[in-house]
């Protein structure tokens, strides 16, 4: 890591690309008459699943089903660790896309690939559940997850996941997946992996018995984590993130669809739900059309799509057909355009291209096939009204707008200076150190267009796009775990607890001193109003967004008396300080670690800029910053004025005044 910093004393006063990854073409014509914002029609999506298959079926064996990929390992564990799941995780993700395919075209090859597309993963399966096979996975592991992709080709395609079985070999099937019924899981959105086969048991298991009873509390309990707006919680993990999109919303449309038990019992609710979801879902999309990245297995990538096109195959959407299209097209497009499928023909670990840093140690190398489910659309028959009305314009093409979404705990923001689509999450309830959650979940913002810097799990706590603190100036803690005080859709505030250095902190909670936020959100940029509670001084800082810098390229630097701004590629970040202690302007390039490529989720060299103070700061003394990010422009120049009031500040910003308490 490199740090430079300028050296600045301010009062109160009135202010006045990352490398583009080559994509695998496509030989689908656009059509800018019904798809006037992505060009996308049915035809761009059935050849991009055609080639993600065909590069993926080009490293099986087609007789046992076995893929064997290039990376022989996860990010960070070993196959062998998974021991019988491994294998069949990898086979089960890349499994839905041909399910998708074989069911919306009838076809049983794809070009590219020479052969049947489903005999591999027949094979897999009726080798894997056969004791009599040297290929028998033997019984599940403990929390295994495997089965649903095999319950979902049942379901959709009979005649060729079902039918052609063997009577021993249906037979087998089912008992494996009466044993995952009753296998041991996660309390998370694992759930689902476990109950959404009931339905065939039943049908096909000549009585035995499916656990329904049992699945059915867990479906309640499921349903128990949801926190409104459409949201849940992802269980255990008490968090918010895009597994509300590939897990709950996506899992409960397919059991509403697959299961008519629970359909009769829960249908209702998954409709409720998934129509408030949809209400604020456009907001989550830049003009660009990628959605804004934000929370773990980011890898997925497209598979965010899902929860939508589900809703859409049930009837359950309360989008236009022309807007969720646009929506949908346009997010696929942003990642085939940005290079996610690889040079190899895979779609490697990675957001946008390859890139190790962002994986979790939970990810193997088959895993960012679960973007398959992304691709549900095509279930939806040619002549429906998703295929065939006009693309709508989404917030990001016109006005853009703000929303709060209080049942996640954040603001959405989309942009009408350049169509960017941030996130702010006021409160996040996620109580963990792994995952890079100090990355992923607890910066005060997420932009779609500008991504962050990110150095792999394990690695450095980034101070970029957080508030920190320091007792002594050295060593510095930042923002975890913090708790929502308001949420407005210009203005959110949080409090997060301040922890004690060197030692375990036993302190209580409600006895712990705290780091408060105000964020007041802008057409372009925010401001960061901060101060704590602690009663001796502490060292204060604020980190900027941030950037990626291509490799090779040179981190530029342009200082002003109030602030700096940085610079790389097509990316800018910039920070003043309006009304704050003295301090120091920092710039900091990140360096990957050792064997490493990236340190940004874009690829590249994350670069960031941030406002220290040299001294402690009092307590309740507000600290105000503006930050801001953008891409292919400088960052305009912005007028705030700060004015102090007997117990707070009254803050103008964008024509608006904004009044902050500090002690009530």
């Amino acid at each position: 890591m490199r740090k430079f910093f300028i050296s600045i004393s301010i009062i109160c006063f009135n202010l006045f690309s990352t490398h583009m990854l080559s994509a695998a073409s496509l030989n689908a014509k656009e059509d800018r008459q019904t798809s006037p914002y992505t060009g996308y029609t049915r035809a761009h999506w059935l050849e991009i699943n055609e080639q993600l298959i065909a590069g993926a079926l080009n490293y099986v064996n087609p007789e046992t089903g076995i893929f064997s990929l290039p990376e022989s390992t996860g990010a960070y564990r070993e196959l062998e660790d998974f021991r019988n799941e491994n294998q069949a995780r990898i086979m089960e993700r890349i499994m839905v896309g041909v399910i998708i395919y074989t069911t919306a075209t009838g076809k049983d090859e794809v070009p590219g690939y020479k052969g049947s597309i489903t005999k591999p993963f027949i094979n897999a399966i009726t080798r894997g559940t056969d004791p009599k096979s040297e290929g028998y996975w033997g019984d599940p592991d403990p929390n295994d997850q495997i089965g649903v992709s095999f319950a979902l080709g049942i379901y959709a395609c009979p005649e060729r996941f079902w039918n052609p079985l063997t009577n021993e070999q249906k037979k087998n099937l089912i008992k494996f997946f009466q044993k995952q019924s009753f296998n041991t899981t996660y309390h998370n959105n694992h759930y689902f992996f476990h109950l959404f086969a009931t339905s065939l048991i039943e049908k096909y298991g000549n009585g035995i018995d499916s656990n329904r009873a049992h699945h059915t509390q867990m479906m309640e309990r499921l349903l128990g984590w949801y926190r409104g707006d459409g949201w849940f919680i992802d269980g255990n993990n008490r968090g918010f993130d895009y597994y509300n999109f590939w897990g709950f919303q996506l899992f409960n449309q397919m059991v509403y669809q697959y299961d008519p038990v629970w359909k009769e019992q829960f249908g209702k609710r998954i409709q409720d739900i998934s129509s408030r979801l949809l209400e604020t879902v456009p907001y989550q999309y830049a003009r660009n059309g990628g959605h804004i990245p934000w929370g773990r297995s980011l890898t997925y990538r497209f598979a965010s799509n899902a929860a939508i096109g589900w809703a859409m195959i049930n009837g359950n959407s309360t989008l236009s057909p022309g807007i969720a299209r646009r929506i949908l097209s346009g997010d696929l497009k942003y990642f085939w355009e940005n290079g996610c499928m690889g040079e190899n023909g895979l779609l490697n670990i990675g957001y946008l291209g390859k890139n190790q840093s962002l994986a979790e140690n939970y990810i193997v190398p088959g895993d960012p096939y679960f973007a398959m489910h992304g691709l549900c659309c095509l279930l939806l028959p040619e002549n429906h009204p998703f295929w065939k009305v006009k693309e709508e314009p989404m917030p990001a093409d016109i006005a853009g707008g703000k929303v709060a979404v209080e049942g996640a705990q954040f603001s959405l923001n989309v942009s009408p200076v350049d169509g960017d689509a941030r996130l702010y999450p006021a409160g996040q309830p996620f109580d963990r150190t792994i995952w890079q959650s100090p990355v992923k979940y607890n910066q005060h913002a997420y932009s779609a267009t500008i991504g962050f810097c990110l150095t792999g799990e394990g690695g450095e706590d980034i101070g970029a796009g957080r508030t920190g603190y320091s007792y002594d100036g050295k060593q510095w803690m930042y923002r975890l775990r913090s708790r929502t005080l308001f949420i407005k859709p210009d203005h959110i505030a949080s409090i997060y607890h301040l922890q004690s250095i060197g030692k375990e902190d036993r302190t209580p909670e409600f006895q712990k001193d705290e780091l408060i936020t105000h964020t007041l959100i802008g057409n372009d940029g925010e401001v960061h109003v901060f101060w704590h509670n602690y009663p001796d001084p502490l060292y204060l800082s604020v980190g900027g967004y941030g950037i990626s810098i291509p490799n090779g390229d040179t981190l530029q630097e342009t200082p002003s008396k109030q602030g700096l701004c940085i610079h790389g590629g097509d990316y800018h970040s910039t920070i003043q300080a309006v009304c704050a202690p003295e301090g120091n302007l920092y710039s900091t390039l990140l360096t990957p670690r050792k064997g490493w490529k990236h340190t940004h989720l874009f690829g590249g060299l994350g670069a960031y800029c941030s406002w220290q103070s040299k001294a402690g700061v009092p307590p309740h003394t507000p600290v105000v910053v503006y930050v801001n990010g953008t891409k292919d422009r400088v960052p305009a120049n912005v007028k705030i004025n700060v004015a102090r009031t007997y117990n707070g500040l009254v803050i103008t910003f964008e024509g608006k005044q904004f009044q902050i308490k500090i002690i009530d």
